[in-house]
């Protein structure tokens, strides 16, 4: 598999596979992810208005997402900082690390993280996926007429095999299915695939894709998932469609949010009386 070492000239727009993109440097590129076809989805006004805000969950599974696929870049930007937070001695080496460019955690946190990851990487399959597998390289293509992206956090090319790994309250069957249909999960494998299909020439089916999803708390339990052909087919579907909105808006200029018209809303499923 051919990867580009060299980022893109201000301007240009080039396919291709590329390990040189920080992750913010690929955040920053105007080409559209996953992510942002989630808030086309609820509309392009959604899109064109977003803000980053990380939450203490996206805190933890970025964490995560470094010990597990990028050890050495944990070592290099997270650091212990033990001692009482109010006291003017904490605060100063607080200060003094992020000001580095540090992340500064609490002995629980890493413990926390140490746990998480090791759960993934000592599992068979974990273990499987991660050999020889090429880990946080952004993808760019163009597919019907749109410049999208997709920062996978690795590709076993041995196994044909995407891989995402999802931080959670509940890895359970049951669980999970609820996380996956509450943040589009589904697109984002159908998405990630056709994006790399679109690179590589291969048919988007050649390629799989693994959800590893990991427990947030004790025993930091960890499951392995692949979506069934209808919930993908599903996810292409909406992504096709997302993206057709985006570049109807992009056409337009016109970046509207929900209908300007008085609609008809009925009850939620859950709250109608059955009997």
């Amino acid at each position: 598999m051919d990867i580009i070492h060299e980022k893109m000239k201000p301007g240009a727009f080039s396919p291709g596979i590329y390990d040189c993109y920080t992750n913010a440097e690929y955040h920053a590129h105007e080409a559209v992810s996953k992510s942002g076809l989630d808030l086309i989805h609820k509309s392009p006004a959604h899109y064109k208005g977003a803000k980053h805000v990380e939450t203490p969950a996206m805190k933890l599974g970025t964490a995560v997402h470094a010990l597990v696929l990028e050890p050495a870049k944990f070592a290099a930007t997270y650091c212990l900082i033990d001692g009482d937070r109010r006291t003017k001695a904490v605060k100063d080496e607080v200060k003094a690390a992020e000001s580095a460019g540090k992340v500064v955690c609490t002995r629980e946190e890493l413990d926390q993280y140490a746990a998480m990851a090791e759960q993934v990487t000592r599992s068979k399959i974990g273990a499987a996926l991660l050999k020889d597998s090429i880990r946080e390289h952004s993808v760019f293509a163009e597919i019907d007429g749109v410049h999208v992206k997709c920062r996978p956090d690795g590709f076993n090319e041995r196994l044909g095999m995407l891989f995402d790994l999802k931080t959670t309250k509940d890895a359970s069957p049951q669980g999970f299915a609820q996380s996956v249909g509450r943040y589009r999960y589904y697109v984002q494998d159908a998405f990630y695939r056709h994006v790399l299909s679109a690179v590589t020439g291969a048919d988007a089916d050649d390629y799989s894709f693994v959800f590893i999803a990991v427990e947030s708390t004790p025993p930091y339990a960890v499951a392995f998932y692949q979506l069934d052909e209808m919930a993908t087919l599903q996810g292409w579907v909406e992504a096709r469609d997302d993206m057709r909105r985006y570049k109807d808006a992009q056409t337009s200029g016109k970046w509207c949010g929900y209908s300007p018209k008085i609609e008809s809303l009925s009850l939620p499923r859950w709250a109608v009386i059955t009997e």
